[in-house]
C-alpha cells in the first residue's frame, strides 16, 4: 500500500513540476560577452535569448515583465561601488525591508504613501526611499522587483531624490553562492537558463554589477540605515559605517566561507555580531536603552532604522532610538513602511495611512 501511495504522489509531483514549467515567465537577465550583450529570459517556459553588438543594442521590449525598462539599462556600466554613505539635507524619507520578492505587495505600499504613482512612476520627489535589505529569496518575484528598483532609482535621481539599495544578508548569500532560501520558481528558472542561481547576478551581468556597488549602511542626516544592526561589539570593536562598506565590498562579497573565516575583520562582520545578521535590539533580552544611546553616540547619529527581525508592523524601540521595518512583508499578506517627515515618525500603512508610535 505504501509503495502505491508513494508512486501516486511522484506522478502528482511530476504533474505539477511540469505545469510550473509551462507557466514559468521571468525577467530577463543580461550578460556581458566581450563586445556582446546577451539578453536571456522566460516566456510561457520557453526560454528566449538575443545576442547584440553592446554598442548597438536597441530597445527590448518584454510583455512578461513589466518591471523591466530596456530605456535605463546602460549597456557598458562602468559602475562604481557607493562610496558616500551620507547624506544631508532631505525633507522627507521612507524605509521598508525584507520585501523577499513580493513584488505586488512592495508596489502597493509605495502607491498608498505617493512615492510612486499608479503608473510605477517615482513621485517622491526629493525624497529619499531606503530598501534595508533583503529583496532576494523566499518569493517568486525577485527578478521583478530588482529591475523595478534599478528604474526607480534611475527617476528619483533625475527628480533630485534617491533610492537607496542596502544589502542585507539574503543579498550577500546570493552573490556568494548560498542558495538555500531561494523558491521553487527560481531553481526552475536556474535549471531552464543552464545555470546556477548566483551565477545569474555574477560580475558579467547588469545587475550582478549594479548589486555590487550597493553599501551595507548609509547614514540621512542623523538616521543611520543598516539591515539587521550595530552591535555593542561594533562599537567596541571601532567600526564605522565608512569602513564596514568597504570591508564587506573587498572581503566579504564575492567570497568563499572559508576566505571570510581566514581574516578577524571579515568574520566578524559577516557573522551575528556584524550589521546584516544581529538580533540582539529584539532578541537579547539584556539588551538596553543605554547600550542604544552608546551605538549612536559612536555614530554620531539619533535613530538606527533596521530590518531582518521580522514583526507585525513597523515598531519604534528605546523610546524611538531603534525602529524595525521588517513587517513580514515576505508573507504576502500585508506590509508597511516608515515615513519621516517634519522631524517625525510614522507607520505608515498598506490603506496609506500615518500613524503616530505608541
Amino acid at each position: 500500500m505504501k509503495s502505491i501511495i508513494r508512486a501516486i504522489l511522484l506522478v502528482i509531483a511530476c504533474f505539477y513540476s511540469s505545469l510550473l514549467k509551462a507557466q514559468l515567465n521571468d525577467c530577463p537577465y543580461v550578460f556581458y560577452d566581450t563586445d556582446k550583450i546577451i539578453i536571456k529570459w522566460i516566456e510561457d517556459g520557453e526560454l528566449i535569448q538575443k545576442v547584440y553588438d553592446k554598442h548597438r543594442f536597441k530597445k527590448l521590449r518584454i510583455t512578461t515583465c513589466e518591471a523591466f525598462r530596456s530605456k535605463y539599462l546602460v549597456t557598458d556600466p562602468s559602475m562604481e561601488i557607493y562610496d558616500q554613505p551620507h547624506f544631508t539635507g532631505v525633507s522627507k524619507i521612507a524605509a521598508l525591508g525584507d520585501i523577499h520578492g513580493q513584488y505586488d505587495l512592495f508596489i502597493e505600499l509605495l502607491q498608498a504613501h505617493k512615492i510612486i504613482n499608479k503608473k510605477g512612476k517615482w513621485s517622491y520627489g526629493k525624497g529619499h526611499l531606503v530598501i534595508v535589505g533583503d529583496v532576494f529569496d523566499r518569493g517568486d518575484h525577485v527578478t521583478e522587483t530588482l529591475w523595478f528598483l534599478y528604474k526607480l532609482e534611475q527617476e528619483a535621481t533625475k527628480a533630485g531624490g534617491r533610492v537607496h539599495l542596502l544589502l542585507g544578508n539574503h543579498e550577500i548569500m546570493v552573490l556568494n553562492g548560498d542558495l538555500r532560501y531561494i523558491s521553487d520558481k527560481y531553481k526552475l528558472v536556474s535549471e531552464k537558463m543552464g545555470l546556477e542561481y548566483d551565477e545569474l547576478f555574477s560580475s558579467n551581468t547588469f545587475i550582478g554589477r549594479w548589486l555590487r556597488t550597493k553599501p551595507v549602511a548609509v547614514t540621512i542626516g542623523d538616521i543611520a540605515f543598516t539591515h539587521a544592526g550595530f552591535s555593542p561589539q561594533f562599537v567596541s570593536k571601532q567600526f564605522d559605517i565608512e569602513s564596514t562598506n568597504r570591508l564587506f565590498h573587498a572581503g566579504i562579497v564575492d567570497k568563499s566561507k572559508e576566505v571570510i573565516a581566514k581574516n578577524d575583520t571579515t568574520r566578524f562582520l559577516a557573522k551575528s555580531k556584524g550589521p546584516v545578521w544581529y538580533r540582539g535590539y529584539f532578541r537579547d533580552k539584556n539588551f538596553t536603552k543605554a547600550q542604544a544611546r552608546e551605538i549612536l553616540d559612536h555614530l554620531n547619529k539619533k535613530h538606527i532604522v533596521v530590518g531582518h527581525t521580522s514583526m507585525k508592523k513597523v515598531k519604534s524601540h528605546f523610546d524611538g532610538l531603534i525602529f524595525s521595518v521588517d513587517s513580514s512583508i515576505k508573507k504576502g499578506e500585508y506590509g508597511e513602511i516608515l515615513i519621516w517627515e517634519n522631524d517625525q515618525f510614522f507607520r505608515g500603512t498598506l490603506s496609506g495611512e500615518k500613524k503616530n508610535f505608541e
